[in-house]
């Protein structure tokens, strides 16, 4: 049992108590407190948690006080919040003391760590703004050798130095000395020591597959042998022991290691072998090589080199980048960051940017994923086509990475799916989703892959590991993105239109575009200009259209997907002068019972139409109060009597 933080400790203000404690770090030089001229602190996370500087080994205190370190150690350089630390090393039973004992084992840390050895007066664990950050400089991770290593490895492969990349491999997998995180509590350290572990095996299928160029059955079959119990259901696994075992001239063993695979799968799960691994055991019983991809020993790469094999095309679908992305660079960061999500959700208002941000993440990950990176538009809310059917996007998905035409129901198609990308390291990007349900069983099976998914909407019922919900830009950022479309000269002459236009444009980007095109496209024209012509609230939204671009097209499209309550809610809100009610108020201005009013915002908070400034409390905002309030003055029949004082300007529904 862990005890909390002692009683004396939580009298004290948390940042009075930090700084406390730093400068008893700093003044202390007994004990564990480290010399005066420290030297870089060495980690270790591939086994038990260890610290050690200069050689000697530190005191890390408590289990769930390490833990705490390791969810620092593996953001390096991320600030995380005190409500993430809490929620990542006790889960679901905090302690009595609550959040305030994430200070007191701060506290402990720094003492135990003290500084960093090139800045003597700053601590390893910065203290920012809401939480804590690890500060990488000057320190040495396991983690991040294993990183280095691994790209070392995958450079080696790509140059056809297949010796030299198995050697990388087996380095890496070197690095870890036994359990990831071993006994460490808390769900941030149980999904770390998983996402490790598929690591580790990553590596290991990466250095067989060198082996098995190389002609070197026999090095990979005692160490997958060994593997097999502790992961007696793995496919992957099994397949790979098979083709060493039949590459060493052991065909009855390969096809004995699939025999007891079935057995276990049936008796134990009740599922049969996936397609995969049944066409590598109809290879073996067929004596095909090729299938296999095996190289016969004569013929293996000499010197090291690998053997010249048709180049297996990789597929890029990711579309074209244009201009810079302005003003994301927190939501970038959490996309992007070591250790992120397999699967991220985008959401936000239309005309937000999301594609944009997920564009320009996948861009970044890309070299993580040298399987390929797939790009799929779902056309949720386009105007010219329909939605893209779950089956439709499976069958041009596997058509993408080579598994051929495919027919059947969702299901099989979907079963297709999982298996083609079992031991595949792909980044898919899924773009504009409608629901949760399009979107599911397009989810590849493969542990190094990624998902990041746009869509206006939340997908609260799709299990998503990371949510980032994109408002408007701040005011510095939309005054950059202006800036950068009508020119910088032009931007200086009238800094103040500029900060007009940006508020006007309620800072978002698809309006900032818009209406910076305009501007853009007419050289006599002053910026003070269209700002003059979007002073009249009525114009405005027709002044945001160019071509075939429009913010109220955007926005029609989402309002047009909503069911009929959500619509009539929608515009309810729209009738109110200030765009602002309650779930009661707007239940009585319609008819409805209370319960049924509060549903229909909800579902409007999810799909990004109406803002929830705090509970029972709805309103609109900016350019889609707009919006809601010409769709009241269209319809003012189907709104009931408070509606219609409302649109006639009377008080609001409030």
């Amino acid at each position: 049992m862990v005890r909390d933080a002692p009683l004396h400790a939580r009298t004290v203000p948390d940042q009075q108590f930090e700084e406390i404690g730093l400068m008893m770090a700093m003044a202390m030089t007994s004990g564990t407190m480290p010399d005066p001229a420290p030297r870089p602190l060495d980690f270790t996370v591939l086994g038990p948690v260890r610290a050690s500087r200069g050689g000697t080994r530190l005191d890390l205190g408590p289990l769930r006080q390490q833990a705490l370190l390791a969810a620092l150690l593996l953001r390096p350089d991320m600030t995380v919040s005190r409500r993430e630390l809490l929620d990542g090393v006790w889960g679901v039973e905090p302690p009595g003391s609550g959040s305030k004992i994430v200070p007191v084992y701060v506290h402990r840390l720094r003492r135990c760590l003290g500084t960093l050895g090139e800045h003597a007066q700053e601590s390893v664990i910065a203290r920012e703004r809401g939480g804590y950050r690890f500060v990488s400089r000057g320190t040495a991770v396991d983690v991040m050798r294993l990183d280095e290593t691994a790209d070392g490895a995958a450079a080696a492969r790509r140059s056809g130095d297949l010796a030299a990349a198995a050697s990388a491999c087996d380095k890496a997998l070197g690095l870890f000395q036994g359990e990831p995180l071993a006994g460490l509590p808390g769900p941030f350290a149980e999904a770390e020591r998983l996402r490790l572990e598929e690591r580790r095996l990553t590596l290991l299928q990466e250095k067989v597959e060198c082996q098995f160029q190389l002609g070197r059955f026999v090095d990979a079959v005692g160490e997958l042998h060994a593997l097999i119990p502790k992961h007696p259901h793995s496919e992957s696994l099994t397949s790979l022991l098979m083709r060493a075992l039949y590459g060493s001239g052991r065909q009855a063993d390969a096809l004995a290691a699939y025999s007891n695979l079935r057995r276990r799968l049936v008796e134990d799960l009740g599922v049969e072998p996936g397609d995969r691994l049944r066409r590598v055991h109809e290879a073996v019983l067929r004596g095909d090589d090729a299938a296999l991809d095996i190289v016969p020993r004569d013929e293996a790469g000499g010197g090291g080199r690998a053997r010249v094999l048709p180049a297996r095309r990789v597929p890029d679908e990711l579309p074209a980048e244009v201009g810079e992305l302005v003003g994301r660079e927190d939501e970038l960061a959490l996309l992007t960051g070591r250790g992120g999500p397999a699967v991220a959700v985008v959401d936000g208002v239309a005309g937000a940017g999301k594609t944009a941000l997920a564009v320009r993440a996948a861009r970044e990950l890309r070299r993580d994923h040298p399987d390929g990176c797939l790009f799929v538009e779902l056309h949720g809310h386009s105007g010219r086509r329909e939605a893209v059917p779950p089956e439709r996007a499976l069958r041009r998905l596997l058509r993408a990475v080579g598994a051929g035409p495919a027919s059947g129901d969702l299901d099989e198609l979907a079963a297709s799916w999982r298996s083609a990308t079992a031991g595949l390291r792909l980044l898919l990007v899924l773009d504009d989703a409608s629901g949760a349900d399009q979107v599911r069983p397009l989810l590849p099976a493969g542990a190094g892959g990624r998902v990041l998914i746009t869509s206006r909407r939340r997908l609260v019922g799709l299990d998503a590991d990371r949510r980032v919900s994109l408002g408007a830009l701040t005011r510095q950022a939309a005054e950059a993105l202006l800036t950068r479309i009508v020119g910088a000269e032009r931007a200086a002459a009238e800094p103040a239109a500029v900060r007009e236009l940006a508020a006007m444009c309620d800072r978002l980007p698809l309006a900032l575009c818009i209406a910076g095109a305009r501007i853009q496209s007419r050289p006599s024209w002053a910026i003070g200009h269209l700002v003059r012509r979007m002073a009249d609230a009525r114009r405005r939204l027709g002044e945001l259209t160019a071509e075939d671009r429009s913010v109220e097209g955007a926005f029609r499209l989402s309002y047009d997907r909503l069911p009929a309550a959500e619509r009539r809610a929608f515009r309810a809100l729209g009738a109110a002068p200030d765009g602002r009610s309650g779930h009661r108020a707007l239940a009585a201005a319609l008819g409805w019972a209370a319960q049924g009013a509060e549903q229909a915002l909800e579902n409007l908070v999810d799909a990004n139409l109406v803002q929830q400034p705090s509970v029972h409390q709805y309103r609109l905002n900016g350019l889609l109060a707009l919006f809601a309030r010409e769709l009241a003055a269209e319809e003012p029949q189907a709104l009931g009597r408070a509606g219609l004082v409302a649109v006639a300007g009377a008080p609001s529904l409030l």
